[in-house]
């Protein structure tokens, strides 16, 4: 076959099924889990489309290696590694897989908020060390959600399915958009960031939403709130959440995502009452597989010359 495709991760062969007879597919199988960037330059000049999970730079660089390529599909909605203007100035297409993770990101934020409400990393922590010794009613007391306010920061899909999940626990539910919403509970950001018992944030990188709870932000939460970050770690101020975290101001935090992963910083890692995850909130079973085959059927329109379903650019 004169096509041929690359995936920098590794997936079961079946889930790329569709690409049978159109093109030779390369699936990663190193030590790493995903294909190391080095690796990844001295081969990309060899294949015609790329499948990958958000972690590719497409920069100048890549560009230059990729004479071939038609097409970087990425299995994730979000898609700030690309630089979607040097791609269509060099004619390759750029996709994203949006939809799939809506559900498990928002499942992922409701289990963290639960799990830090409830003291329950703490606890875990305090019985793996036999600390516990007898039954010490109250001692781990921690609080139910429908007695707190959950302020939610940017409402799509995920922000949406969220909501959903905490009325039906008892929460009351605020949110902010950047534009105001006719719909119940739109609150102005200032004034949600001071109402919240919980903060969850659930915005794309921007460059308006770098540091978006900034040091000056963070100062106004409600004493004891928790904050959850599933979108990008840069959106926080890490060193002001990790101030706050210390002095008490912020009671707890959920974060799978960091501003220079995979490195976290060591007071986060000593933090009993921080959930901390490698950027999994998407991760289930399901999910990963419809999104590779999604980014599968872009590959395939690309490759047989039509726009991708989820295209990001317009190319020629």
């Amino acid at each position: 076959m004169s096509l041929s495709v690359l995936i920098t991760g590794k997936v079961p062969r079946e889930w790329a099924a569709e690409l049978d007879g159109l093109a030779r597919v390369n699936i990663w199988e190193g030590e790493e889990y995903l294909m190391p960037r080095t690796r990844l330059l001295a081969m990309i000049g060899e294949y015609n489309a790329l499948i990958n999970f958000a972690e590719v730079k497409a920069d100048e660089a890549f560009i230059s290696s990729a004479s071939k390529l038609r097409i970087i599909a990425n299995c994730s909605i979000g898609f700030d590694n690309l630089d979607l203007s040097l791609l269509t100035a060099n004619g390759i297409w750029a996709s994203n897989a949006p939809g799939f993770f809506n559900y498990p990101v928002a499942e992922y934020a409701l289990t963290g908020i639960l799990a830090v409400l409830r003291r329950l990393p703490e606890a875990d922590d305090f019985v793996r060390k036999g600390k516990w010794q007898a039954f010490e009613p109250g001692r781990w007391d921690g609080f139910s959600l429908k007695e707190k306010t959950v302020g939610i920061i940017g409402l799509g899909s995920i922000g949406k399915a969220l909501r959903a999940m905490l009325v039906s626990l008892g929460a009351e539910v605020i949110y902010n958009t950047r534009e105001p919403a006719a719909e119940a509970g739109w609150t102005p950001f200032d004034e949600l960031v001071r109402m919240s018992d919980v903060i969850s944030i659930h915005v794309p990188l921007t460059a308006e939403t770098v540091n978006l709870l900034d040091r000056k932000t963070i100062g106004k939460v409600k004493p004891g709130v928790i904050i959850v970050n599933t979108s990008r770690g840069v959106i926080i101020d890490q060193d002001a959440l990790v101030q706050a975290l210390r002095s008490g101001l912020v009671g707890g935090a959920v974060l799978d995502v960091f501003r220079d992963e995979p490195d976290v910083p060591v007071e986060l890692l000593e933090m009993k009452n921080v959930l901390l995850t490698p950027h999994i909130a998407g991760g289930t079973r399901s999910a990963r597989e419809a999104c590779v085959k999604r980014a599968v059927q872009n590959v395939r329109a690309a490759l047989a010359g039509e726009r991708p379903v989820n295209a990001l650019n317009e190319v020629r």
